[in-house]
């Protein structure tokens, strides 16, 4: 009788146990904003200068880029994503050229993602290129 109560409890915790690991591994994108953090696994610090967010019913992302705003489509099949030729306004803005430049090309060579404890992390090839943090935006 043990055993079987045993067996019981063990079947009604597992399914629940599943569901959480399955949802915590892949979160949605959308309707979260993402802060840039580090990009080719080094620290960068601008703040809410450098951010991407993502809208899957649409299937467009959108952000800044230190300066400039930048838009493209996505498609994501699994932890596969890419994005459309990246398109940008066009401001200067000193010091920042540079990095702008090197966020939106490591955004054409993205290939994979994975979200783990509230970071997004953009992977091109064999490199990570991109991360960020999820933010909350009032």
């Amino acid at each position: 009788m043990k055993f079987f109560i045993f067996v019981i409890s063990g079947l009604l915790f597992l399914p629940g146990c599943r569901v959480f690991t399955e949802s915590s591994e892949m979160p949605t994108l959308g309707d979260n904003q993402w802060q840039l953090i580090a990009m080719d696994q080094k620290p960068v610090n601008l703040g809410s200068n450098a951010y991407i967010k993502f809208n899957e019913k649409d299937l467009k992302v959108g952000g800044k880029a230190a300066c400039n705003t930048f838009f493209a489509d996505f498609e994501r099949s699994g932890d596969k994503i890419s994005f459309s030729i990246v398109g940008s306004t066009k401001m200067y803005c000193e010091g920042l050229m540079e990095v702008e430049g090197q966020i939106i090309t490591n955004l054409q060579k993205v290939k994979r993602y994975e979200v783990k404890y509230g970071l997004l992390y953009l992977f091109g090839s064999d490199d990570l290129l991109l991360t960020f943090k999820k933010v909350n935006v009032n």
